[in-house]
């Protein structure tokens, strides 16, 4: 039986409409129209998240997963505000998350009801579209309320171009009575797909342009796995010469010029001026070394070409010289096809030579050698969830097992929702999920672990070193009087209590040995229940033993 609301029995036949079945459920009476609907309805899937916050990040999870659109569901007030960061999330990275806020009627947004605030566009300019449905009173209304429902599906993904869409729906009381039996008959709207090329001209003067620069570089920021174009991108690096620098969380295989962010923190000037290159073309989505982007910003760079189907500018380097509107494969396929004559192969060899002194850090116990530790056993073809800070900048520095997908909530850098959409994740998915992260995200995000969808294939590394580590890196913070108790936010918090009581399977390692002997354990596959390995460390000499990687890389290039 359903909810007896037009509005919502437009919207649930939609979604089912449009392939949305995977939901996630936050509790309450104003949205419980819409739980009952769905809940009754055997073609969706239904999770249970009370944490707004949570929830939002958990259907993140979901959506990398099972790539495609999942809708989350809130009831009205503050709850919606809730779902902020991880809409903010989804606008960065490009995810299709729909939103659902249930409201109140109109008339009594700013009459001191209760849950009552103004809902309708909260989440404007990170959203697609948002859309504020009628209460449906007659045939048109309920016209009206059709189109706004397939409008907003619709922009989740508008030819490869994805994102977060918002629907608010007021509902009226009485609230519940459910004497549907079945849904309506709807109308479907559908938009053809195709991919985005270039007019004939236009690609012409692309690759008379590309031809003529001599030292070229391909930058590749943050992709979703299975994009396609490692292949691509190794074609044109081997046969033209040119230089591609892959972010790590572009899941793009190891290269030749992974490490180029140490190799850039440890040259000197003149070293750096013979790595500049002419054109520098830009795909992907966010950049996690902060080297690299202030080397291009500082270089003389002739061209900076960013291509992106959307066409909207982001100015990363300060350099950019043109928005080529176009899918990146059928861009590379482009190029892929030049004749490789009279290239300058020195430009490659000069950064070939300039990264292969670079290697990667000693097994320490600290933060960056238990990070190694754990990257080189993590078993093939598993996913691998980073936490923001210092699990996401530590990883740089080491390779990946072949067949690791790697995702990150780098959209906006926030330190929250790593651990719930890492649950999200493995709740969709039967492949052994890993989070890496360290105790701020962690206990920032704790509600992630309070669900009924907590995965036997769920692994957490938990690196525990009593505060905001990555802050005593940082040059001149490092001597603030204020960095441990308000910057750092050191603590003595641990973990342990809190996951047994979820179920989880506690392990702990404190020096090497320890390390050593849990890890095998942490890894195995075949285990029933999540398990959480907690690291202890200490920030101080993380710091130094991070310092000293840095400082052993310069000493050799001399």
């Amino acid at each position: 039986m359903y909810s007896d609301k037009k509005s919502v029995l437009q919207l649930v036949a939609l979604l089912k409409a449009h392939g949305i079945t995977q939901l996630v459920l936050s509790p309450g009476s104003r949205n419980a129209p819409l739980i009952h609907s769905f809940t009754a309805d055997n073609d969706f899937t239904c999770y249970s998240v009370v944490d707004e916050r949570s929830a939002g990040f958990f259907a993140l999870g979901i959506i990398q997963a099972r790539q495609q659109p999942v809708a989350v569901c809130c009831t009205s007030g503050t709850a919606a505000l809730n779902l902020g960061p991880a809409v903010a999330e989804a606008y960065y990275q490009q995810l299709p998350l729909l939103v659902i806020s249930a409201d109140r009627p109109s008339a009594w947004i700013g009459q001191s009801d209760g849950q009552t605030i103004p809902q309708s566009g909260m989440f404007e300019g990170m959203v697609l579209r948002s859309v504020q449905l009628p209460e449906v009173k007659d045939e048109e209304e309920e016209w009206h309320c059709n189109r706004l429902i397939n409008e907003a599906i619709l922009s989740l993904d508008n030819n490869g171009i994805f994102g977060p869409a918002h629907i608010n729906i007021p509902l009226s009381e009485p609230l519940f009575s459910f004497g549907y039996k079945q849904l309506p008959q709807v109308r479907v709207i559908r938009r053809s797909k195709g991919i985005l090329t270039l007019p004939q001209k236009e690609e012409e003067s692309y690759t008379t342009r590309y031809r003529l620069a001599t030292k070229k570089m391909i930058i590749v920021g943050q992709l979703p796995p299975g994009h396609g174009l490692a292949e691509l991108l190794q074609k044109i690096s081997d046969e033209q010469g040119v230089v591609v620098l892959a972010d790590r969380l572009s899941n793009i295989p190891t290269g030749p010029f992974d490490r180029f962010d140490a190799m850039l923190r440890t040259s000197d000037e003149e070293e750096l001026l013979e790595l500049v290159p002419e054109l520098v073309i830009m795909l992907g989505g966010h950049i996690v070394s902060k080297r690299l982007k202030q080397f291009i910003r500082k270089t003389g760079v002739n061209a900076l070409w960013q291509v992106t189907p959307s066409g909207e500018v982001s100015d990363t380097f300060q350099k950019l010289t043109d928005v080529i509107r176009c899918d990146p494969a059928a861009f590379l396929q482009r190029l892929a096809t030049l004749s490789a004559e009279s290239i300058e192969n020195r430009y490659r060899e000069r950064w070939e030579n300039a990264v292969v002194t670079i290697t990667p850090p000693e097994a320490t116990y600290s933060d960056i050698g238990i990070t190694g530790h754990f990257l080189r056993q993590l078993p093939g073809g598993s996913a691998l969830h980073l936490a923001n800070s210092q699990a996401v900048y530590l990883t740089q520095q080491f390779n990946l097992p072949a067949g690791v997908d790697l995702f990150c909530n780098r959209g906006t850098n926030g330190i929250e929702g790593s651990l719930s959409t890492a649950v999200g994740y493995a709740a969709a998915s039967e492949r052994l999920t890993f989070l890496l992260t360290g105790d701020m995200s962690f206990f920032y995000d704790m509600n992630g672990l309070w669900n009924r969808h907590l995965s036997p294939h769920l692994r957490i590394l938990l690196n525990n070193n009593g505060g905001g580590g990555i802050f005593h890196t940082l040059p001149g913070l490092n001597r603030s009087e204020a960095l441990d108790g308000f910057v750092a936010a050191a603590h003595t918090t641990e973990a342990r209590t809190w996951a047994e009581q979820r179920g989880f399977l506690c392990l702990t390692a404190r020096n090497t040995e320890e390390l050593q002997q849990q890890l095998p354990l942490f890894m195995n596959h075949k285990g029933d229940r999540p398990v959480l390995l907690e690291v202890f460390t200490s920030m101080e000499e993380n710091s130094k033993h991070i310092a000293s990687y840095y400082q052993q890389l310069k000493n050799n290039r001399k």
